[in-house]
């Protein structure tokens, strides 16, 4: 077998390989994407029937979306979770800050959606709820690995206090208070706050299967190319011989 013929072999098996190896993650996503969109159908039915149970103080044992309440005080000050889309606008996100007596960690709360302002250098003040309040909402897990391109996550200043990742142990540090490292998504039909719609925002199961059929497509063609050009060659050969 000649060198060449080594050569197209082998950048077919890892080009057929690496296509292949595409198309399964694909398929991995669409079902990481199923799991988000059941976890938060399953959420609303719960919340439909009222049922909202006390954050319990360890949260291991909660799931993504579970309905739950709790009752504190906001802090004065806040968190601008930036670059955030709503309604085609950008904007920021709140989250406050809740001070609950049984507990050391704030309790973030994501209270909705701001426009930036026309000027980024000023940074929206905002009034948050003053008193006892009872929360109502959405608890999930904010992803302390997020990558972000920003040199820190948050910016010197505040509060507030504009962050580019909800990464709460780098902020817990930056701000030098005791942040709790998951949200509460407060309920849509709370009467405080600023817009929200906690539906997922995220690329559907559907388009990602579509992704994965059409990197098996490719995969599956380009090696019958390659079979195709080889018989030919052997063909040419033969009859050459």
């Amino acid at each position: 077998m000649r060198i060449g013929t080594i050569l197209i072999t082998l950048l077919t098996v890892l080009a057929f390989g690496f296509l292949v190896k595409l198309g399964f993650w694909q398929l991995d996503r669409a079902a990481e994407k199923q799991r988000l969109f059941d976890d938060f159908a399953s959420a609303r039915q719960q919340a439909d029937s009222a049922n909202f149970t006390p954050l319990p103080v360890n949260t291991d044992g909660l799931e993504r979306y579970q309905p739950v309440q709790v009752s504190g005080q906001f802090l004065n000050a806040y968190l601008l979770l930036d670059n955030q889309i709503f309604q085609r606008e950008v904007g920021y996100q709140v989250i406050g800050l809740l001070q609950v007596t049984d507990r050391k960690q704030l309790i973030p709360v994501n209270m909705g959606w701001v426009p930036v302002g026309p000027d980024r250098r000023q940074l929206p003040q905002l009034e948050v709820p003053a008193g006892t309040v009872t929360v109502t909402g959405w608890w999930y897990p904010a992803n302390q690995h997020a990558f972000s391109l920003a040199d820190h996550i948050v910016e010197p200043g505040g509060p507030p206090w504009r962050v580019q990742q909800l990464r709460f142990k780098e902020i817990s540090e930056s701000v030098a208070l005791p942040i709790a490292t998951s949200v509460v998504l407060l309920s849509e039909n709370a009467n405080y706050g600023w817009p929200r719609h906690w539906e997922p925002q995220v690329m559907s199961p559907e388009k990602h299967q579509a992704y994965a059929l059409q990197w098996f497509s490719l995969a599956v063609v380009g090696l019958i190319i390659v079979l195709l050009v080889r018989r030919s060659i052997t063909k040419t050969k033969k009859e050459s011989a």
